[in-house]
């Protein structure tokens, strides 16, 4: 993606931006609990309107059906509870109407634009990609972010690549129903927690590792702490260019009453 670095942050300056999201399509994979996602054409080029238009001119729309945990998303902190609870001990029944969430949402989770760093787990082990239900511990996180030299902070955001996002074309294989997909674990969580991060992500359509081996990074991250989840997000360019500590811009849609929100992170090195 060419973004113009000295235009926007002054002469001398430069960096790269890499766009970290998977584009929404009817043929993605979406995991199986969600919703599928559509699109069709609502209003066609030519359609009649009730007022003629200067210029013959005409419009078009469509209409999308969708979960907001399709692609490349981030969950909001009411996507999960513990014991009934959601995060801050409320029932999750109290904030659940059929309009959606009362609090929690989508709408509450901050634009991001923040330091982020990159620990490529599959780099650092020497293969394309993790296998499936392959855990990652957080001893291994700080061996990987140790390797990196990079320098995590209260606030900043963690991005964990197992190299899934290489089957992004291959629907069934990327959902692998039935065989799990690599991901942290339950103390790969106690160590994002340590860090106070804002929000953690990787390339799987979980982030934890699943079948999960210990207690659910969900509820320990998003249920005990408050850290949001980012899924699907497409780490390859981003590896390949050697990156490791970057600007991070993620804008979630304020969608009120949303479990989460599409997202189109980008990083800049």
């Amino acid at each position: 993606m060419q973004l113009d670095i000295e235009r926007l942050f002054g002469p001398g300056t430069s960096g790269r931006v890499f766009d970290l999201s998977h584009r929404l399509t009817p043929a993605m994979p979406v995991y199986g609990p969600h919703p599928p996602y559509s699109i069709a054409m609502y209003r066609r080029h030519g359609d009649p309107h009730p007022a003629p238009r200067a210029g013959k001119s005409s419009f078009a729309n469509e209409q999308i059906v969708t979960s907001t945990h399709v692609a490349t998303h981030i969950d909001a902190l009411g996507h999960f509870s513990r014991d009934g609870l959601v995060h801050g001990g409320c029932p999750a029944d109290q904030i659940e109407t059929t309009n959606g969430l009362t609090t929690l949402d989508a709408a509450a989770i901050p634009p991001m634009i923040v330091r982020a760093h990159l620990l490529d787990v599959a780099g650092h082990r020497g293969v394309d990609n993790l296998g499936p239900a392959e855990p990652i511990t957080g001893d291994e996180l700080a061996q990987v972010a140790g390797a990196a030299d990079v320098d995590i902070r209260p606030g900043d955001v963690v991005l964990i690549r197992t190299g899934w996002a290489r089957f992004w074309d291959e629907p069934v294989r990327f959902n692998n129903a039935g065989a799990g997909w690599p991901g942290p674990d339950d103390s790969a969580a106690h160590w994002l927690i340590e860090h106070q991060v804002l929000a953690a992500g990787s390339d799987t359509p979980a982030f934890e590792c699943i079948p999960s081996p210990g207690d659910s990074v969900h509820a320990l991250l998003l249920v005990d702490t408050g850290i949001h989840i980012i899924e699907n997000l497409d780490l390859e360019e981003l590896a390949a260019a050697g990156a490791r500590s970057v600007t991070f811009v993620a804008l979630p849609l304020p969608i009120a009453g949303a479990t989460g929100s599409p997202l189109r992170p980008l990083a800049i090195a």
